[in-house]
């Protein structure tokens, strides 16, 4: 039934990657099955044809050669997502989830077109931030930008559990087991002091969590290329990782114009919505956050301030049906609340409120609007630490017929 499943969900979700052009590298990556190919992203040209050659002499396999360190080993496959690599510390059950990953995504053929102008983004300075990620073209809500598996996949209690020597040694080794294309691409990103280990530091300022399934399935990975992206507040893209690939996807969350630097948040959305100065404190300790909206004049800090914490109420007030001040006109603030805040990147707990609500209200062509563009909102980023528990059963259950559920007219008043 289990494994039904991840066949399932991986020919949904990465179907929806096949004849997208995918980033890796500078490059883009065409996902193709046996359909013929979209002539947007051409397979058999003379740079595709010796980069399927070069696969042949580094195939998928992986090294199980004993690296091994109490409970955490280092299995590497050069020929992971299509000679792209990775590098996994982590335990032997941990392993064979990670195995069942390569295993799926081997089922498809990866080309690589280093043409970087077909790429929707490209590369290149930013006044006064270094080296960032710039739109190329018009980016609209929802458009895809790129997707890449991790290179690197730590185990997250690999750091507590080793004393450092044993960590950084593993560490060393796991990085010269990936292709040499790859591992240039890792370290670019690189930046430490004199007193740190240049694999730590990565982990600890530019790793994203991941969760390959099961009971002790929380690990670190690292997507150089989405580590690129800057951190902002109010970001313009979001991005969530597939379970079943575990690809970080980012996409765009409104309109952006070509030349616009592209930004993302790693920041829970409880903390997006905590005041100015909580929030500072956890992009930046000490030395604070230096984002667009955390450099607001004084005035506009402070207004923005108070609509996060009328939007915090409201969460609350729609949370619960014991709250007897819940009417359209509330919901249709909170929404331009989130308008005004420019939070478009985290609006799959304001749409499954709106949905839940409007349907206790007994108005349930106006809870399946919002049911559906609280699915759409999710598709783009899934936000699992929503300030109330998601109510997923819920919108499923109204996106068939709303009035058989619950919560349907609960809020009405009788006579």
């Amino acid at each position: 039934m289990a494994s039904t499943w991840i066949s399932l969900l991986l020919f949904v979700q990465v179907g929806a990657l096949i004849h997208e052009q995918v980033a890796f590298d500078n490059s883009d990556v065409c996902w193709w099955s046996l359909a013929p190919p979209d002539p947007t992203c051409p397979i058999l040209n003379k740079q595709n044809l010796t980069e399927i050659v070069q696969n042949l002499v580094r195939p998928y396999q992986w090294d199980l050669r004993g690296k091994c360190v109490g409970n955490y080993c280092l299995f590497s496959n050069r020929g992971f997502a299509g000679g792209r690599g990775i590098a996994v510390i982590t335990t032997q059950d941990n392993f064979e989830r990670v195995k069942r990953v390569g295993n799926l995504l081997e089922r498809y053929s990866v080309s690589f077109d280093h043409d970087e102008a077909n790429l929707p983004f490209h590369i290149g300075d930013i006044n006064g931030k270094g080296v960032g990620i710039l739109a190329r073209q018009p980016l609209s809500r929802g458009d895809p930008i790129m997707a890449h598996t991790p290179v690197l996949l730590v185990h997250d209690a690999f750091r507590h559990d080793l004393d450092q020597h044993a960590q950084h040694d593993l560490l060393e080794l796991a990085v010269e087991s990936l292709p040499a294309q790859t591992t240039a691409l890792l370290m670019d990103q690189a930046s430490y002091g004199p007193e740190e280990h240049r694999i730590e530091n990565i982990l600890t300022t530019d790793a994203f969590p991941v969760d390959v399934g099961g009971e002790d399935g929380h690990h670190y990975g690292v997507f150089p290329e989405a580590a690129k992206q800057s951190h902002d507040c109010r970001p313009n893209t979001a991005f969530h990782i597939d379970p079943a690939t575990l690809m970080l996807v980012t996409t765009a969350v409104r309109a952006i114009t070509p030349g616009e630097e592209l930004t993302l948040s790693r920041l829970a959305l409880t903390d997006l919505l905590a005041d100015k100065e909580d929030r500072a404190q956890l992009v930046g300790g000490s030395s604070g956050c230096r984002c667009s909206q955390c450099a607001l004049p004084v005035e506009e800090a402070t207004e923005s301030d108070n609509r996060l914490s009328e939007i915090r109420w409201i969460h609350g007030q729609l949370s619960r049906y014991d709250t007897e001040d819940v009417s359209v006109g509330l919901i249709t603030y909170l929404l331009k609340l989130y308008e005004d805040e420019r939070l478009q990147c985290c609006m799959v707990v304001a749409y499954a409120l709106a949905a839940v609500n409007f349907n206790s209200l007994g108005l349930d062509k106006q809870a399946v609007t919002y049911a559906h563009l609280a699915r759409d909102a999710q598709s783009i980023a899934a936000v699992e630490d929503a300030p109330h528990r998601h109510p997923w059963d819920i919108i499923d259950e109204m996106l068939q017929d709303p009035r058989r559920h619950s919560s349907f007219a609960r809020r009405v008043k009788e006579g």
